[in-house]
């Protein structure tokens, strides 16, 4: 881990001309909030004049409970500018917008319902622990469906194989990400984005408007207060049924899905997909912490000018501990059959080895065909291939004994793969 000056955390990214512009005048106008509102009933209204449709479904939980309190606590807490203001109405319009969409293709095409998830893999684990390396080559195997990032955006109407690979939803998810690279281009060292590549289950888990992973884009401590007080299987519930649209059309033997947001639902993922087994990852907590950081870093300070890196540690310190710590009861619970734990040190230094590994552990057929692809793809995606991605725990208000002292069961737990 390369160590930096304080100082590199605390200094403001010098953001093209249009975005410096754009906020200047937002702070004229009172920070934007008489130009972007955050009404929950208005962007309903809103979402449903773009789309044409009006009934949101009955096929899960009521959304709107989550929607008033991530829009109450990103207009009271997150402290964002004009930019800022301008993302998360428009990123969660269209979550909205996706929401009656899906409701649509579920209301009009009751045969959705009864596609099988059958045998789904879950990489979990924290984040910056090889899930995204161990997730793609994963994904090369031709007889693993994906989640690719265009999908993940866009998931209505349901994909279909024989244009899969040329859906005009691949172009405009491709816009997005370059939209997101012009404004933050170290976004992609810290994580690239890919239209036609495999991603984490994000805006399916937060379509529910019940996630933890809208923390990524802003500081919401009001939102986190109240998800920590929900049951999180009526949300994964509306999540399988969005796997179940996905696979409608375009069905492959088994899902191979990840995210490290998982782990803060994981009872409930595993009693919504009763067959499904768990890939989770492992890294040293103390490495983990200011990479992770580092990342929610890019875009806070893209969405808030007043971002606090030494506010970020601490903050998201207690937030992977409380998912570590629902983790391991339930697996003190219910034990080890279904999972299966990955050293980040074995993967890295030989992936194929821990690819095989899995396979046979859960009883996947591993093709000649599959072997190929994957070392096809490894040979041409070498790590920082975008820059290297630099960090320390000191930058985040962090230290060493901090991280050590909140993840001891943790790191007893696991020690052999840290």
């Amino acid at each position: 881990m390369t160590s930096s000056p304080p100082e590199l955390a605390r200094a403001l990214p010098q953001r093209p001309w249009p975005i410096r512009l754009l906020n200047t005048a937002g702070r004229i106008v009172d920070n934007a909030r008489p130009l972007v509102s955050f009404d929950p009933e208005a962007m309903m209204r809103s979402a449903e004049r773009k789309t044409g449709l009006s009934d949101w479904g009955t096929e899960s939980q009521d959304f709107r409970p989550g929607l008033n309190a991530l829009m109450e606590s990103l207009e009271h807490d997150a402290e964002l500018n004009t930019l800022g203001r301008v993302m998360m109405r428009s990123y969660v319009q269209r979550l909205l917008e996706n929401r009656l969409k899906i409701a649509r293709d579920l209301r009009e095409h009751a045969e959705i319902h009864k596609v099988e998830i059958r045998r789904p893999l879950f990489i979990v684990g924290f984040p910056r622990t090889g899930s995204t390396l161990l997730q793609r080559l994963l994904a090369r195997d031709p007889g693993v469906r994906s989640l690719q990032t265009w999908e993940m955006m866009l998931p209505s109407p349901p994909p279909e194989t024989a244009s899969y690979a040329s859906d005009p939803r691949i172009k405009i998810s491709d816009r997005r990400v370059k939209a997101l690279n012009w404004m933050a281009p170290e976004f992609a060292i810290a994580h690239e984005l890919v239209a036609g590549e495999p991603e984490e289950c994000v805006s399916l888990l937060q379509t529910s408007l019940v996630n933890s992973s809208f923390e990524l884009m802003a500081r919401i401590p009001g939102y986190r207060r109240w998800l920590l007080e929900q049951d999180q299987h009526a949300p994964y519930r509306y999540y399988r049924q969005q796997l179940q649209l996905l696979q409608w059309k375009h069905p492959k033997d088994h899902w191979v899905l990840k995210s490290p947001f998982h782990l803060l639902g994981i009872e409930a993922l595993m009693d919504v997909f009763p067959d499904a087994v768990i890939v989770q990852t492992h890294r040293d907590p103390a490495r983990v912490m200011p990479s992770l950081c580092s990342l929610f870093n890019v875009m806070h300070q893209l969405t808030s000018d007043q971002a606090d890196p030494k506010q970020l540690g601490p903050s998201m310190l207690e937030l992977l501990g409380w998912a570590d710590d629902r983790a391991i009861d339930l697996r003190e619970r219910i034990g080890d059959e279904r999972f299966f734990d990955v050293s980040y040190r074995d993967l890295v230094s030989d992936p194929f080895e821990t690819v095989r590994s899995i396979y046979t552990r859960f009883g996947y057929s591993l093709s000649a065909e599959a072997v190929t692809a994957m070392q096809a793809w490894h040979r041409e995606n070498q790590q920082h291939k975008h820059g290297v991605h630099r960090y320390s725990l000191e930058m985040f208000g962090l230290s060493t004994e901090m991280v050590e002292r909140r993840f001891a069961r943790y790191n007893a737990r696991f020690k052999d793969y840290l």
